[in-house]
């Protein structure tokens, strides 16, 4: 575990405990801002295909564009009940049990690619793109300083004064 992920745990922790001085939906629109940097580092981060391809779903042939994991890397949240915490990444599946996170551009299902593992670890015939490890690196000091900025914007004044 990196510093970063230490202070970063600490933080949630800290935020955690306090969930309820946010007013109704300002907790998750605290996270979700928080994780638009990591979004955009992992966009610019995951790799493009040059040509179009095929792959079969339900039956059917389905074109997948170049582009097509880049644009299923959303911002989105668990749809369990006493989930709290926001998550980016690709959209996998049309059955994936997500929803959208107050305050950030509505998910959608259309771009899935369940094949960003194939990208990330590789397989016998492609090397692996640790594109993910990549923009973590890139986006941590961002998520950071917009998580801070969060908390001020969203949070209770006797809240604040512990995240300073």
């Amino acid at each position: 575990m990196t510093a970063f992920d230490k202070e970063l745990q600490s933080v949630l922790n800290k935020l955690g405990k306090f969930r309820s001085s946010f007013k109704g939906k300002d907790y998750m629109k605290t996270l979700g801002e928080a994780a638009e940097p990591a979004r955009d580092a992992l966009k610019a981060e995951a790799p493009q295909s040059k040509e179009v391809h095929y792959i079969r779903e339900q039956g059917k042939q389905v074109k997948i564009r170049p582009g097509n994991l880049k644009r299923s890397i959303q911002i989105f949240q668990s749809k369990n009940k006493n989930a709290r915490s926001v998550m980016v990444g690709p959209v996998v599946s049309k059955k994936s049990r997500i929803k959208s996170v107050p305050g950030i551009k509505r998910i959608t299902r259309r771009n899935r690619a369940f094949y960003w593992r194939f990208v990330y670890y590789g397989t016998p015939h492609i090397a692996a793109n640790r594109f993910i490890d990549r923009a973590k690196n890139i986006s941590q000091a961002a998520v950071m300083r917009k998580l801070k900025a969060g908390i001020e914007k969203y949070a209770s004044k006797t809240v604040k004064t512990l995240f300073n």
